[in-house]
């Protein structure tokens, strides 16, 4: 059997969060913004087809719905995984206190 493949979509804060990390590292180096960026969006489109393969989220109620997080670089990516649809939620630092805002 295949596995139904999700959409994956990007919530405003999300995107924006992206956004400025990008810019931050684009003024020291735009190769390295450019390869962050890029890497992180290739990483959550591959939550399309196995959105369970991370860690639930432990910053996050489990009453919320089923929220997860990887990493990538200093990177925490947090999702939630729907019936039909991954929602990217926020693009933390690391270095940033994790928030279930």
């Amino acid at each position: 059997m295949v596995a139904k493949k999700l959409k994956v979509n990007w919530t405003t804060k999300a995107a924006h969060s992206l956004e400025n990390h990008y810019q931050r590292i684009k003024e020291g180096s735009p190769q390295s913004a450019d390869r962050v960026r890029k890497g992180i969006f290739k990483a959550t489109n591959s939550l399309s087809t196995h959105p369970r393969k991370y860690q639930i989220d432990e910053y996050y109620p489990k009453e919320l719905g089923e929220v997860r997080r990887f990493f990538r670089w200093s990177y925490r990516i947090v999702y939630e995984v729907k019936e039909n649809v991954i929602d990217i939620l926020n693009v933390i630092h690391t270095s940033q206190e994790p928030f279930t805002e």
